[in-house]
């Protein structure tokens, strides 16, 4: 018998700040049941309606929630031209994953009144590592601070970013059911209003929870992944064949973006104040 979820009042918002739905632009595999389903048998009190560079998986998802009366937050992780960034609050999203750089990305998000926080800082999984002389300099609200799927790559975030001030969030990143749930994040809060969730994450008002994801969990999944993208390097969605890793969904920038040009100007600019 799943127990019921936290309650709000006693133990503020409570959800995994980091997954991968099957609408991922990428390789998440978590269909919309499972994560509310999962999301219950953990009892948070908030379900992450997040998938990689797209928010069509939300409206499937908050018809889901819907039925056990759960809170849904839209957000996303974004893939910048530099590396990533988790994003709550999104409402629309039209630009191509990879190709735009990491201040235009904020700028767009910025306009949706967003909150925003550096995804996996240790992790380079496109062109480049987040550190504290990038991040000061960049209009975000903090940082992953716990990957539940990343445990010896987390030292390092915590070594080189541990005066960092801004907020620190936990997430699963889980990429199927059986790696939901081991991290994620408490918010400072007792409402069931999105927009209070985003500005109290705003705030830095939230703290990463939890530990790491079971390493035979990662395994496995990492050999399967592998195959499929070997294999099956294609799959059907939404009536269309894509190739997740290759394809740039959306809109494209006028100019290519130069991951090494980008990190020289950046890092010649002063700091951002930090409060």
């Amino acid at each position: 018998m799943v127990k019921e979820p936290y309650k709000i009042e006693d133990f503020g918002a409570i959800f995994d700040a980091h997954v991968h739905t099957y609408f991922d632009f990428h390789d998440g595999m978590i269909s919309p049941r499972d994560l509310v389903r999962y999301s219950r048998k953990w009892r948070f009190n908030w379900i992450n309606a997040m998938a990689h560079d797209t928010i069509r998986g939300v409206p499937r998802i908050k018809k889901i929630a819907k039925e056990y009366n759960m809170p849904v937050i839209p957000s996303m992780e974004v893939s910048t031209g530099f590396n990533h960034l988790l994003a709550y609050g999104v409402q629309e999203w039209h630009l191509a994953k990879d190709s735009w750089s990491p201040e235009e990305i904020i700028d767009r998000l910025r306009t949706q009144d967003c909150a925003i926080f550096a995804s996996h800082p240790a992790i380079n999984p496109f062109r480049g590592y987040w550190s504290p002389e990038i991040l000061q300099r960049l209009d975000i609200d903090g940082i992953e601070w716990l990957n539940g799927s990343n445990t010896v790559l987390n030292k390092i975030t915590r070594k080189k970013f541990a005066n960092y001030p801004k907020g620190k969030i936990g997430g699963s990143d889980a990429h199927h059911v059986s790696q939901m749930g081991f991290a994620y994040t408490q918010v400072e809060m007792n409402s069931e209003d999105p927009d209070d969730l985003v500005r109290t994450l705003q705030k830095g008002r939230c703290h990463p929870r939890g530990w790491y994801v079971p390493l035979h969990r990662i395994g496995w999944w990492q050999a399967y992944i592998g195959l499929k993208r070997a294999f099956f390097p294609s799959f059907p969605i939404e009536n269309r064949w894509i190739s997740p890793r290759f394809e740039k969904m959306g809109q494209i920038p006028p100019k290519p973006f130069s991951a090494n040009k980008w990190k020289q100007k950046i890092l010649s600019q002063k700091n951002l104040s930090i409060n």
